[in-house]
Parts: structure tokens; C-alpha cells; sequence
């Protein structure tokens, strides 16, 4: 009989415990929350205490700090830091949306302990960030952490707003040297010394006074603001623009662009703003509000003139802002408007220029105006898009988009083109005759009306390059680039008018204008 004898494993020979740390994290500082996370700190330290093969590397906690980045969540930085000086083996936390909001925050936080060794443990969604699975997993559901965020930060912004709607003033800004917010109230109450200070700042600028000598005044009469500092330019400058010191109120002046990166920024039409006139007892007579508004206003021309595309129009190739430019060549003075970038020394940008003369006719036609009418068009276009192949893209007030198309018309060079489908289509509309082809000097190719040649008929209609009745043509044909059979097919007969228009009879019955803008 042959004799089995049963071999028990050998107990594991533990290298170390594992040092072993937990994090918790609380969006809002109220009692409930507040006991929530003590709740959390105690359950860690016992838990981890408690287990004989960990070491208590701590539990760290942030409290009434938002999880959509982590720049200001003191507790997750030093418990980062501390990870980086071998303190910590493991973190233990309750979900994904305590450790991080943020898709990206989360997968580069992770990413990083992971190439240090230091595994993640997500309980409430069972993932190890050591595991094979563990990134998929937590892209996934981080992303739906992430859109919840929007989702109540969306929540919030909606309830604010129809407060607006309602009359209700809501949060106020606390801080205004004149006033005092009074909470049972809701609104502005007047300290009188500060209100003192108040109109000797808009008198003075008033009498002619700069801002900064303003400023220096009050500094050596030992006045400050309402934090305590010195008063300065810029703050004056702010001050008075406010509109409280007149009684109003207007409301989202700034908003948040996105809720995760808290990116505020201010409103210039993309959402709608709430004025309350009335809304306490003004500092100020309106009558002075409006003489130092209007004193603003003057003063600002005189340093630096504005004009309809001053600060609208953005390049679309480099993202410089268009700037003004005017020469004057043989005794006539010319002004476009051209990327920065192009007078910037080490800079270069291929972008398209546009004369003056031409951005009022462009906006125009796009706007649907007879003539250019720049307040019209500032209080109706809220940014400009000079796009790389010369196009323009207008964003307009309400969130409408709409393109102009550049043709590039009347470039310096282009190739000679010379259309055979052309002769005996072009008709004039002053005289009757047809356009016939020349050659011009050089390789310029252009049709002409055959009645500025002819005895008892005056005719001046305008005459066209070969290639730019080809680039409308195209244009008009719905093509990308001019194409003789498909005119053949299409195109019955061009009018051209004497105002440069041309009127394009299709086969199909449909008659269509060009006019240049």
C-alpha cells in the first residue's frame, strides 16, 4: 500500500503591512453634511485600524469644497504629496464622485499613483484602479459623475435666474463702500460716512479730476475702500460704473462659461441680463449717475476711439483680434481692418484682409439692412469669425449663426481662365446686347457688352474678368469650383445689371440675383 501523507501550505510571510490612508469629501459646509463626513473619518480609522495587515496612514478630508477640480482642495494635495513621499501603499473612498468630479482630474490623479504603485479603491462601484478593468470602469462612470455636475450646476442657474425673472434680487455683492446689505431686507441699507466718501469720488471726476488723482487724494486723507485698501485706479474705476449708486440692480453681468473649470466670465449677449431700477435708496441723483456715465463715455473716445468691429472681429487662423488700419497711398487714405498678428514683430498670419468700406457692405447684406447702421449692428452681432479660406462667420445676439461667403473676387494674382460657355448667355440689361471675350493686357481674359462698340447706342454696364463670372457662377451653381458643363446644363441666360449685379435665369423656371456685397 503506498502511504499519502497530506502537505499544508505554509503560512504567507507578510513583507510589510500596507500602509493604508482613506479620503473624504463634502461639496457644501452644512451641519448634515458636516456630520456626514465625521461619520466617514470615523468608519476609515476604525476600519483600517482594525485590519492586522495595514498600517493607519490617516484619513484626509475636504469639506464644503466642490469635487470639479483640485486646485483648491487642500486635504487631496497634501494626501497627493504625501503619496509621492512613500506614505501611503492604498486609498481607500467612498465613490468616484467624492474623489473627483472631473473626468480628467480623476484619470490623471489615478494615473499618477498608479505609476507609483499606489492603488485606488472606489467602494460604493467596486473598482481597484490596480486592476486590468479598473481605467475603463472609471472613465465610464467618472463621465457620468462629471454630467451630473452640469446637470445640478444647470439646476441652480436655472432657479437664480427665474429668481431674476420674478424682481428678486437673490445673492447680492456685499462689498459696496456706501452700503451695508441687510439680510432680513434683501437689500442695500446707506452708511452715510461712506456715502459721504461716495459722492466726494463722483464729484471729482465730475470737475475733471483723472482717476488717479482721485485716488492718490484719498489715500493721503487716510480714506480706503471697502476691504481696507488703498484705493487705486482700477478700483475707482469699477466703483463707478455701479450702477447701485443710482438704486438699481442689474443681475448676470458674468456667468459661468462651464461648471467643471468654474470659468466666469463676462456677459456680452449670451444670456439674457435683469435690470431692477428702484431697488433701494440711491446715493446718487440719477441725474449725476447719467453726467458721469456720459463723462465716461467721452473720455474713453478720446483716448482710445471704438468703432462697429472694434473688439468683434477674432481671426480665425491664429485667434488675434482684427485691428484698424489706416494709410493713406498717393493722397487717398485707405482703412482696413487686418489681423494683429500682422504688425506684430516675429509674427506672421495669413488671414484675409478687409477694407472698411467692404466689412460695412459685407455686414450689411448678411444682416438684411438697405445701408450699414452701426448701432444696429453692435447691438445686434456679438463676435465676428474671420475664417482661414476668407469667410465670415457672424454670431448674433439669441445664439444664430450666419456665414457670408467670400468669393475672392479680385485677388492680385490668379490663373488666366478663358470659359467658351459664356459667349451668347451674358445679356445687358441697360442696352439689350450680348457680352462678347477679349483679351486684355497680360493673361487678363474679361466680356464686355458689345454696345459700348456700336454706332447711336451708349452703353456703360459695368464689364467682368473671366475668372470672376466663373467664381459667381460656381457660387450661384452651388459648386465648389466652376464647372462648364454643369453651367450648360443649369443656366439659361445672365442678366447683368448696371450696379455690377447679375441675374441668373435657370433652366428649371428659377431666377436668382448676385449682388457683391
Amino acid at each position: 500500500m503506498k502511504k499519502i501523507s497530506r502537505i499544508e501550505p505554509a503560512l504567507p510571510v507578510l513583507a510589510g503591512r500596507k500602509k493604508v490612508a482613506a479620503y473624504a469629501r463634502v461639496s457644501r459646509d452644512t451641519e448634515r453634511l458636516m456630520n456626514s463626513v465625521s461619520a466617514q473619518i470615523s468608519y476609515y480609522s476604525a476600519f483600517i485600524q482594525g485590519n492586522p495587515e495595514w498600517e493607519y496612514a490617516g484619513v484626509y478630508a475636504d469639506c464644503g469644497i466642490s469635487g470639479t477640480g483640485t486646485a483648491r482642495r487642500g486635504e487631496f494635495l497634501r494626501m497627493l504629496a504625501d503619496c509621492e513621499a512613500g506614505k501611503i501603499n492604498i486609498i481607500l473612498t467612498k465613490s468616484i464622485s467624492r474623489f473627483a468630479r472631473n473626468t480628467v482630474d480623476l484619470l490623471e490623479t489615478v494615473r499618477h499613483l498608479k505609476s507609483l504603485g499606489i492603488e485606488v479603491r472606489f467602494e460604493k462601484e467596486h473598482i481597484n484602479s490596480l486592476s486590468e478593468d479598473g481605467e475603463l470602469m472609471l472613465s465610464l462612470l467618472a463621465s457620468f459623475a462629471q454630467e451630473e455636475s452640469r446637470s445640478i450646476s444647470e439646476n441652480v442657474k436655472w432657479g437664480v435666474r427665474k429668481r431674476f425673472q420674478s424682481g428678486e434680487i437673490g445673492t447680492a455683492n456685499k462689498h459696496i463702500l456706501g452700503y451695508r446689505y441687510d439680510e432680513d431686507e434683501k437689500k442695500y441699507v446707506i452708511i452715510p460716512e461712506e456715502a459721504e466718501t461716495v459722492r466726494r469720488i463722483f464729484a471729482m471726476y465730475l470737475e475733471g479730476r483723472s482717476l488717479r488723482e482721485i485716488a492718490g487724494e484719498l489715500n493721503a486723507a487716510g480714506l480706503s475702500t471697502v476691504k481696507g485698501c488703498k484705493f487705486s485706479e482700477g478700483s475707482l474705476n469699477v466703483m463707478i460704473r455701479n450702477e447701485a449708486y443710482a438704486g438699481d440692480i442689474r443681475r448676470q453681468k458674468c456667468f459661468m462659461e462651464d461648471p467643471i473649470t468654474k470659468n466666469k466670465v463676462p456677459n456680452k449677449g449670451q444670456l439674457p441680463q435683469y435690470y431692477m431700477a428702484d431697488c433701494h435708496e440711491a446715493i446718487l441723483d440719477r441725474a449725476t449717475w447719467e453726467k458721469v456715465q456720459a463723462e465716461m463715455g467721452r473720455r474713453a473716445g478720446l483716448v482710445n476711439p471704438t468703432y462697429p468691429f472694434t473688439g468683434k472681429m477674432k481671426c480665425g487662423i491664429c485667434g488675434q483680434p482684427f485691428t484698424r488700419k489706416k494709410g493713406t497711398v498717393r493722397g487717398k487714405t485707405y482703412v482696413h481692418w487686418i489681423c494683429r498678428s500682422k504688425k506684430e514683430t516675429g509674427m506672421s498670419c495669413t488671414s484675409v484682409n478687409f477694407s472698411e468700406e467692404e466689412l460695412e457692405r459685407i455686414s450689411a447684406r448678411t444682416l438684411g439692412m438697405d445701408e450699414f447702421d452701426g448701432a444696429v449692428f453692435e447691438k445686434t452681432v456679438l463676435g465676428m469669425a474671420v475664417l482661414p479660406d476668407g469667410d465670415i462667420e457672424f454670431r448674433l445676439a439669441g445664439g444664430e449663426m450666419k456665414v457670408w461667403k467670400n468669393l475672392h473676387l479680385d485677388p492680385p494674382r490668379h490663373i488666366a481662365t478663358v470659359t467658351g460657355c459664356f459667349q451668347g448667355k451674358i445679356r445687358c440689361a441697360a442696352c439689350g446686347n450680348t457680352y462678347h471675350r477679349v483679351n486684355g493686357a497680360g493673361k487678363w481674359v474679361y466680356w464686355y457688352c458689345i454696345g459700348k462698340k456700336r454706332k447711336n447706342v451708349e452703353c456703360h454696364n459695368p464689364n467682368y474678368t473671366d475668372y470672376k463670372l466663373r467664381q459667381v457662377s460656381a457660387y450661384m451653381m452651388g459648386l465648389e469650383e466652376f464647372d462648364e458643363a454643369e453651367f450648360e446644363k443649369q443656366i439659361e441666360e445672365i442678366t447683368a445689371f448696371p450696379d455690377g449685379s447679375l441675374e441668373f435665369h435657370f433652366k428649371e423656371g428659377r431666377v436668382e440675383r448676385w449682388q457683391r456685397a
